[in-house]
């Protein structure tokens, strides 16, 4: 029993020791990536507590040690506000899904898409799988862009007509400016056209890499009107990291539509790294995660009403 203990003490310092960590990314990135793990820290606090039940005269304020940096961590997902789409507005339901390079079924993946009731699909790492997933759901989505060449291994699908698209932000002289993002512009049916785009950030290690990237997406859409724009994809960041909530701020007055969506990895998802905002016309329904497909992403379908 005192083997267990101790097995038990060790798992809830090493927790707490990971948390604050974690909480230490806000001021060195490099460790901004253990903020992903809050979880599984919360976790093994958790059995380690279960473990070492018994001896309580150390475990419990080591436990509370460890607590309190995961819930520095998790309260500020929890309560920030999410605006509500109005009763009755009109609806558009956006999908975004990383279908993964290496899927082995994208045919498959592309009728699970087909099979869901999206208007716009935000796709991720289809540059091997493009031809058969965009044959799958041509019927229920006959409008598409895609990078230029399909190299950049992302596409919009539209229930509706794609009025224009690009890989790159434009001024008011057509010249191009910021990071490559794949963008549409979509006839809805009855309402003002919509804005969408979809990107894929690289893994947060190496921390400036990702940082760059994210720095470069934030200063070109502070250039553009934000009213109506959704965006979203595989952004691989977490709700409980640092750069997270940095980039909340930047992107505003977007406002990030997923809470703690656990999307990743399928096996086990413990990772909500697939996200989608939406600019200040817009309000939340609800937002969803769907079955699994052929890809290591669990698709997201958010649906949207106009406020």
């Amino acid at each position: 029993m005192t083997i267990l203990a101790n097995i038990g003490r060790l798992m809830i310092a090493g927790a707490a020791i990971a948390a604050w960590l974690a909480i230490l990314g806000a001021w060195l990135p490099s460790l901004d990536v253990l903020a992903s793990f809050v979880p599984l820290f919360a976790v093994a606090l958790a059995v380690g507590l279960l473990i070492a039940r018994r001896r309580v005269r150390w475990t419990l304020p080591l436990a509370a040690i460890g607590i309190v940096p995961m819930a520095m961590a998790a309260t500020p997902e929890i309560v920030r506000t999410i605006p509500a789409a109005p009763k009755g507005a009109r609806e558009v339901r956006v999908l975004t899904h990383n279908v993964w390079v290496d899927n082995a079924s994208p045919a498959a993946t592309g009728a699970a898409i087909a099979g869901t009731d999206a208007d716009i699909v935000l796709l991720q790492e289809v540059s091997r799988a493009r031809e058969p997933l965009v044959a799958a759901t041509s019927r229920r989505f006959p409008y598409r862009t895609a990078c230029p060449g399909g190299g950049c291994g992302l596409a919009i699908l539209s229930r509706w007509p794609i009025r224009a698209s690009g890989y790159f932000l434009k001024d008011a002289r057509g010249q191009k400016f910021g990071p490559p993002l794949l963008w549409a512009e979509i006839a809805v049916p009855g309402s003002a056209p919509v804005t969408v785009a979809t990107l894929h950030y690289p893994r947060p290690i190496p921390a400036g890499r990702q940082a760059a990237a994210r720095a470069a997406l934030a200063a070109a859409l502070a250039r553009i009107d934000r009213g109506g724009l959704i965006i979203g994809g595989d952004m691989n960041l977490t709700p409980w990291s640092a750069a997270m909530r940095a980039q909340d701020a930047a992107f505003a007055p977007l406002t990030r539509m997923t809470r703690a969506i656990w999307s990743w990895p399928r096996t086990l998802p413990f990772l909500p790294i697939d996200q989608l905002y939406a600019g200040p016309a817009w309000g939340l329904v609800r937002a969803d995660r769907l079955a699994a497909t052929g890809s290591d992403h669990f698709p997201v379908l958010v649906t949207l009403g106009r406020r």
